[in-house]
């Protein structure tokens, strides 16, 4: 059986009831959109994809590996932006960022560590963000654009990434549900 899976950092209360609260103010106009429920808020590190069952003690090994040599650190979540911008939008999300670049480091090791496990590196430099929206289509893209610039120099908060959590996503009629297989806290043990 496999597991669909993903890497984590937890989001603080405050910082995902500001996102939930800017998200309301998005136009609801007939588009189709698919609003992250708040408790599902996160910030990726990475996609997995379906995971044997087996495997998932491997992974979470891994996960500890490079999560041990990365300290816990800051990071910030602003402004909000409407993914690619124009007309042809997939989704709508927050960044995540920090001005040391621990948060590349910390995705970095995490690639490195699970590469050997048969899960490719991304070819593309790591966006860390948070994913408010998933877009099929919309009918009033300027009036999407017009919100995400209106928070784009809003800064939703500043808190601590002190472990990585490992997630199983299943997909419902309703939406994701996200469970947490394991935690692994950032430094050493």
């Amino acid at each position: 059986m496999a597991i669909r899976t993903f890497l984590a950092l937890d989001l603080d209360e405050p910082i995902r009831r500001g996102l939930t609260d800017a998200a309301k103010e998005f136009p609801a106009d007939g588009s189709k959109i698919r609003w992250v429920a708040p408790e599902n808020l996160h910030v990726t590190a990475k996609f997995l994809g379906d995971v044997a069952d087996g495997a998932v003690a491997e992974v979470c090994a891994a996960v500890r590996e490079a999560a041990g040599g990365i300290a816990p650190f800051p990071f910030d979540v602003a402004g909000l932006r409407c993914v690619p911008p124009g007309r042809k939008m997939r989704m709508i999300w927050a960044d995540a960022h920090d001005s040391s670049g621990e948060i590349i480091e910390l995705f970095g090791a995490l690639e490195g560590a699970l590469e050997p496990l048969g899960f490719p590196r991304e070819r593309r430099e790591p966006r860390p963000h948070i994913t408010l929206a998933r877009i099929k289509f919309t009918r009033n893209a300027d009036g999407l654009n017009a919100v995400a610039r209106r928070y784009a120099p809003t800064t939703f908060g500043t808190q601590r990434a002190g472990e990585v959590v490992v997630y199983q996503s299943q997909l419902t009629p309703q939406g994701a549900v996200y469970t947490p297989m394991a935690r692994q806290a950032l430094g050493p043990a």
